[in-house]
């Protein structure tokens, strides 16, 4: 990516955050259910479709309407202003990116996008409906490999928990991250997928990462624990989802938070795109939290 295209990027996505669009959208899954009536109706009917929405680095993407990261894409061009922000500042051409829980595929067209022809992108996604609109995202990109399978603290079967195409960034091995009274109208089917350690999949395929994002639904733990090794060895930089939402057999985030500092690294929590010092906390609302490995000027 060159320097006159991460300026132009940059303003592109400035300009759609701006008006306050930006805090609006800090994480719309979270913070916009429902978005009308109508389409809560359509969800729960497991009523929707692939559609095509243009990204605001002005790239053509797959999206699932009327699933809610679907409609932030579509509106905006964008999800997580913060995040994105990040990565546009501080993702390297020629960087090899692991993306846990890709879903449809934003983050993934975003750092291949950033990391480029001599870049790596290895995306993890195991839910049939979701994985199917990340392959369509994925097959514009040659730097682009998808894995249909979860992450884990091992290799494994899991039993997810599948919510239909609006509900899928809620699709997890355990209960959905959404207040109990949401929680119990979801529609859920039980399938299972295949589980992956990172550990395992970095080695079996000769790959050094620079950048983790895991975004797990509640199996961060077992994310970070499989990928004890890569901590101590690689040393890449992770974005890590936190949020405490009392998901029963998931620990809080703060002991996500104390997993990877005591792995010798640095917290930082992203203030307008911008990594600042990360005091841990009791309890975490959602966030995408930073980490790098200790002795790096900044994040």
């Amino acid at each position: 990516m060159t320097a006159d295209a991460h300026t132009t990027w940059r303003t592109a996505l400035d300009r759609r955050a701006r008006g306050g669009v930006r805090e609006r959208l800090r994480h719309p899954v979270r913070t916009s259910f429902p978005t009308t009536g109508n389409l809560r109706a359509r969800r729960h009917r497991g009523i929707g479709g692939s559609s095509t929405a243009l990204t605001f680095w002005g790239q053509r993407m797959t999206i699932a309407l009327p699933e809610e990261v679907s409609i932030s894409i579509h509106r905006h061009g964008f999800v997580d202003y913060d995040l994105t922000a990040y990565l546009l500042d501080h993702l390297p051409s020629g960087a090899t990116v692991l993306d846990v829980g890709a879903h449809i595929g934003y983050y993934t067209m975003l750092a291949s996008a950033l990391v480029g022809p001599q870049g790596t992108v290895v995306s993890f996604e195991p839910t049939p409906s979701t994985l199917s609109v990340l392959r369509e995202n994925a097959a514009r990109r040659p730097n682009t490999t998808v894995v249909p399978a979860a992450v884990w603290s091992e290799r494994d079967e899991l039993v997810f928990h599948d919510h239909g195409l609006g509900y899928s960034a809620y699709n997890s091995a355990f209960q959905a991250r959404l207040p109990e009274a949401v929680r119990v109208r979801l529609p859920s089917n039980e399938l299972k997928v295949e589980a992956v350690c990172l550990d395992d999949y970095v080695r079996e395929h000769g790959l050094v990462a620079d950048f983790v994002k895991i975004d797990a639904e509640s199996a961060e733990a077992h994310v970070l624990s499989g990928m004890r090794g890569m901590l101590a060895i690689q040393r890449p930089t992770l974005s890590l989802e936190v949020g405490d939402l009392d998901v029963a057999g998931a620990p809080r985030s703060r002991e996500l938070v104390d997993t990877v500092l005591a792995a010798g690294y640095r917290a930082w929590e992203l203030r307008r795109g911008q990594p600042v010092p990360h005091v841990p906390l009791a309890v975490y609302g959602y966030q995408n939290l930073i980490f790098t490995p200790a002795g790096r000027k900044d994040g």
